[in-house]
């Protein structure tokens, strides 16, 4: 666009107003906010920066006019309303700008994101066991395209942070492998301690192994404890054998051969008379080595 020059001697002696006027009107006219390429942002900032400066000198323009003539009143009104239409298009164009950036930014972060979630789905089952939210958190990719001006900045970046979270990915992978060969390689006897394994698939090694011996460890010390008190209870029936042979021998036929029994006294009297009944079976019958348990319950 051509400088505006407006010069007032009481009437417009000289302006290049109307041709000024209509460039500035075609320039509006012909902007673009359809913003999809480089190209298409650096135009659309370079008439912004055209349009201030647009704004800029009609109202310069219209101070030097002021207070000169009756007869330029329809210039003032026409320069406050070509300066208020560039001053639109100029606000929503920039807008545009401002939206328009935001959209292509989230359309490469979810196309980054849409890459990862495929790539995660072509790793193993075990793989998908652990917790991949890592690597799809969607901060990281924001973090990649921070300050990267342009369509192709935004592509690099997302290509590199794919990049890098594929081989994470991969690392990873790996680990779970090794996790999983490592838990299946226990023996038999330690693996029911091991039923969560899909838990642990995501441990580093380090943290495996810690977890792994700290287990088998407890098992042991359980299973150690257990034998002490089996060994308790061998010694104790050897004693009582020793001591008490013939009831020993008794106890052993009847517990091979015999069925559990139960039987029930049901009383309708009082306190004192059931107490009495209890004391007299307990009497008669409490050293049987049949009888284990003879009890007094009140029934509601």
């Amino acid at each position: 666009m051509n400088q505006l020059i407006i010069k007032l001697t009481g009437t417009v002696n000289s302006s290049n107003f109307d041709e000024w006027k209509k460039d500035l009107i075609d320039q509006i006219q012909s902007t673009n906010t359809e913003l999809s390429t480089d190209d298409d942002f650096v135009k659309a900032e370079n008439q912004v920066k055209s349009f201030k400066i647009a704004e800029k000198s009609l109202k310069q323009a219209k101070q030097s006019a002021i207070d000169q003539a009756e007869e330029i009143q329809h210039l003032f009104s026409a320069i406050d309303e070509i300066t208020e239409e560039a001053r639109q298009t100029r606000l929503s164009l920039e807008r545009q700008i401002k939206s328009r950036k935001l959209e292509i930014k989230d359309q490469y972060i979810r196309s980054g994101i849409e890459q990862i979630h495929t790539f995660i789905d072509d790793q193993t089952e075990e793989f998908k066991c652990i917790d991949t939210s890592i690597y799809l958190d969607r901060s990281r990719f924001e973090s990649a395209i921070r300050g990267k001006a342009g369509i192709k900045g935004l592509q690099v970046a997302i290509d590199n942070i794919c990049s890098y979270i594929r081989n994470e990915i991969s690392v990873k992978s790996v680990e779970v492998r090794n996790n999983k060969t490592k838990i299946d390689s226990l023996p038999e006897n330690y693996k029911l301690l091991f039923q969560d394994w899909k838990t642990l698939l995501g441990l580093s090694q380090n943290e495996l192994d810690l977890v792994i011996d700290k287990r088998i460890a407890k098992y042991n010390e359980q299973a150690a404890q257990d034998e002490v008190e089996k060994q308790k209870r061998i010694l104790n029936k050897i004693e009582e054998i020793e001591l008490n042979p013939e009831k020993a021998a008794v106890n052993e036929i009847e517990e091979s051969s015999c069925e559990k029994y139960r039987i029930f006294i049901d009383l309708l009297s009082t306190k004192d008379t059931a107490q009495q009944i209890a004391r007299k079976v307990k009497d008669n019958y409490g050293n049987n080595p049949s009888v284990s348990e003879i009890k007094l319950i009140r029934k509601s």
